[in-house]
């Protein structure tokens, strides 16, 4: 008796709370000079409550109620919210709109019903559709206005910067708010290029609708997240790999185009000389041994290793890979990617690939001695192994290794071939030209190609002759136009081996190198220069030296 007075109570007070919370409300929407609406037990319309999705009605504070043909109505607790101001204009252009001032309560009633709605989620809100690629460079000098740029919704401008990225052909884009604007810009062969200035008031909405398609949370604005949005151009799937980290002044976007890159190159389609090539044909015949890439992020690692897979891939072998992520699909290979949240990294992953009986593993990184000496003792008992390490050079890798802890009567038999690599961008072949380099450059440049060995077999012209791309309409005026790789490649020969045991330093493995013909990246990039693929500050720039 006593517990049902106790619960009669509460709830004649949960009701008085919330005809309070109307009557405030209703004083607001006539201070506002918009209708009121009490939605408490009002028959809400499944179909028209999912033309938003749940995010986007917790986001907003707004949920659509009614509809009949164009006739639609919608409660907002917050008429100035960003992002419902962009849907109410999307909506407007179909629709005979009316807005009407909700309480929270009236809010909260109605999203219960999202668990009753079959397609919380429209098919627009899962992905991006890019129908062509227009003159983005024309486009872009017209959304310069903040006029401009307010005609259109957060959706269109996202699909434009999606379409704007393949007509740039770039990896990356960037979105990075600042203090009066949010900076647009993609990377374009490895170099980052400003695209567009969006105005302030834009991007809560725009940061928000990236969020909704890569399905983050839109109440976490103080912590990093990562996420995935697919758009379709042309009817082709494209993944795009998203990261939003807090800033000063808002948050940070950065999302990496996937499977937009070439997966069927050849070596020789990547800049390798031939001497290169019958290093790494010889290497990769083998029925085991380890091959290793080096390089910074972003130096073509990965797509090297993918070549080499190409090589590889026969009827009657079997390739397992294991990356982070899987960021290309290899037709006749599996690819297993590496999940953090389950504890499964490259090491534990290694050992249970191993146990399916592969041919050829590609292990995406050794980061520990775990990984090391798991890769180490495949590439000892019958398996071939291609992976990546971060050292400067090629070098470098094998004290890298030793200094993992893996010990040099393992390394020294391992261990078949060391690649090391960068990425420099190709001139534009329609406007290059012969170009003269400053004296001080062209002794720097001189003394450099001098010390190519003569082991290489390698032979410098006596008179230099180097070129530069000023920029055309082909090129969208950057005066490069793709990317090309710059290589030194150590063979691990009998000589190599004995340094090991010895666990030579660095210097000594580079002379080792270079006594049996191999040229620095620098020097390769230099005679990629003089036969005009590239220039000689887009070398320097990358390489340095």
């Amino acid at each position: 008796m006593f517990s049902s007075s106790k619960t009669d109570l509460q709830q004649s007070l949960d009701e008085l709370n919330r005809q309070m919370q109307e009557r405030e409300t209703q004083a607001r929407a006539g201070a506002l000079g918009l209708p009121y609406i009490d939605l408490h037990n009002f028959p809400i319309d499944l179909n028209v409550l999912g033309m938003f999705t749940e995010e986007e009605a917790k986001e907003m504070g707004a949920v659509p109620f009614y509809k009949e043909q164009t006739d639609l109505r919608i409660g907002i607790t917050d008429p100035d919210h960003p992002l419902l101001l962009e849907k109410l204009r999307e909506f407007s252009q179909h629709n005979k709109l009316t807005v009407y001032v909700i309480s929270h309560k009236s809010l909260e009633q109605v999203l219960r019903f999202y668990a009753k709605v079959m397609r919380p989620k429209a098919a627009h809100d899962d992905v991006v559709r890019v129908e062509k690629t227009e003159d983005y460079h024309e486009l872009f000098k017209t959304l310069a206005s903040e006029e401009e740029q307010k005609k259109h919704t957060a959706t269109d401008l996202v699909g434009m910067i999606f379409g704007a990225s393949l007509y740039y052909k770039s990896s990356d884009i960037h979105i990075e708010p600042e203090e009066h604007f949010v900076k647009v810009r993609f990377r374009v062969d490895g170099v980052l290029q400003d695209i567009l200035h969006l105005s302030k008031t834009l991007q809560k909405s725009f940061i928000t609708r990236l969020k909704i398609i890569s399905k983050l949370k839109l109440n976490v604005e103080n912590e990093a997240q990562d996420g995935r949005i697919t758009f379709y151009y042309l009817g082709k799937p494209i993944d795009v790999r998203v990261s939003v980290l807090p800033s000063a002044y808002g948050e940070e976007v950065v999302m990496r185009l996937l499977g937009t890159g070439a997966v069927n190159l050849k070596l020789k389609d990547l800049g390798f000389r031939p001497e290169h090539q019958e290093i790494l044909h010889r290497v990769l015949a083998k029925p085991n041994g380890m091959v290793i890439t080096t390089g910074p992020t972003g130096s073509g690692k990965t797509t090297s290793l993918y070549a080499f897979l190409n090589e590889l891939n026969e009827p009657g072998v079997k390739i397992i890979t294991l990356e982070d992520p899987v960021e290309y699909k290899l037709e006749g290979i599996v690819q297993t990617p590496i999940d953090h949240s389950h504890n499964f990294d490259f090491a534990q992953g290694l050992r249970a690939i191993l146990r399916q009986d592969p041919d050829i593993v590609m292990v995406g990184e050794i980061r520990d001695q775990e990984t090391a000496e798991v890769s180490m003792q495949a590439a000892l008992t019958g398996h071939m192994v291609l992976s990546t390490l971060h050292t400067n050079d090629a070098a470098g890798a094998i004290p890298r290794l030793l200094n993992m802890g893996i010990k040099p009567f393992v390394v020294a038999p391992a261990l078949s071939c060391i690649l090391a690599q960068r990425l420099v961008r190709r001139l534009c072949q329609a406007c290059k030209k012969p170009a003269q380099l400053s004296p001080t450059l062209m002794d720097h440049v001189k003394l450099i190609l001098s010390q190519i060995p003569k082991s290489s077999g390698l032979v410098v012209p006596k008179a230099l002759q180097f070129f530069h791309s000023e920029g055309c309409e082909e090129c969208h005026h950057l005066g490069y136009s793709g990317r090309i790789g710059i290589y030194e490649v150590l063979e691990n020969t009998d000589n190599i081996q004995k340094l090991i045991f010895s666990e030579a330093s660095m210097t000594d493995f580079k002379k080792g190198g270079q006594a049996q013909g191999m040229i620095t990246m620098t020097q390769d990039g230099l005679l990629k220069a003089l036969e005009g693929i590239t220039d000689v500050e887009e070398v320097f720039r990358v390489a340095g030296e």
